[in-house]
């Protein structure tokens, strides 16, 4: 079972966590201004890559996002992957650089 929790820090500085059993296997760190939030890293721990953990926490920001009124600019190379791979999920929400 996994569970995504988001740590909002006060500089607009955020992360998305995705734990699985209790320990932390990916994070994906953010910075939100009104408006926009810019994604500038996702990472998935060596051992549980080609799980999915990847995209899940491309949902949980794309959630949060939606849910915010926020556009999204993918400054991370596997969230712009996502983005271009399948725009008719994401051009919503999308934001110019």
């Amino acid at each position: 079972m996994h569970i995504i929790d988001i740590h909002e820090g006060n500089s607009g500085t955020t992360f998305f966590s995705l734990m699985v059993d209790g320990r932390e296997v990916g994070r994906m760190v953010c910075n939100i201004r009104p408006g926009i939030l810019r994604v500038g890293h996702t990472g998935v721990d060596l051992s549980q890559r080609r799980k999915g953990y990847g995209k899940k926490l491309v949902d949980a920001a794309v959630d949060y996002a939606r849910k915010n009124d926020l556009k999204m600019i993918p400054e991370c190379g596997f969230v712009a992957m996502m983005f271009n791979k399948h725009p008719e999920l994401y051009e919503d929400i999308r934001g110019a650089r």
